[in-house]
């Protein structure tokens, strides 16, 4: 029983870490896309009015995505729109990853292997919380 309880815990304090730093990026990739690394890798392989339309997207989905997460702590969503948002942002961060580790800056080092696991502890947290 004392496990359940620290997993609960564990759970919220997770989905709010996450609700609060999907806000934060969104926020950062909205401001000229300087401000965070999702920015930066849509700044370098893209330009013009499609890197613009691009970051603005991403942007919108991260500010939304933490607004979900931290928004269903105090509201209760049909399983089906839970569940369909929670792929949503899912495969924004798939997305995200494809953009900065692969096509963005695939090199193996350590720099390199940091930033993917970095990147890997933030998707498995979404699939922690999506139950």
């Amino acid at each position: 029983m004392a496990s359940k309880g620290k997993s609960s815990i564990g759970s919220l304090l997770l989905q709010i870490a996450l609700g609060l730093f999907f806000v934060v990026t969104g926020i950062w990739t909205l401001q000229n896309g300087t401000g965070n690394e999702i920015a930066t890798a849509i700044n370098k392989l893209f330009s013009g009015d499609l890197q613009r339309i691009i970051r603005l997207v991403f942007g919108i989905i991260e500010v939304l995505a933490g607004a979900f997460l931290l928004l269903r702590m105090f509201v209760s969503f049909s399983s089906s729109i839970d569940s369909l948002l929670m792929v949503i942002v899912m495969i924004a961060w798939l997305v995200s990853i494809v953009l900065l580790d692969v096509i963005g800056g695939f090199a193996l080092s350590m720099n390199w292997l940091h930033k993917v696991a970095y990147h890997l502890l933030v998707l498995g947290g979404i699939i922690m919380v999506k139950d």
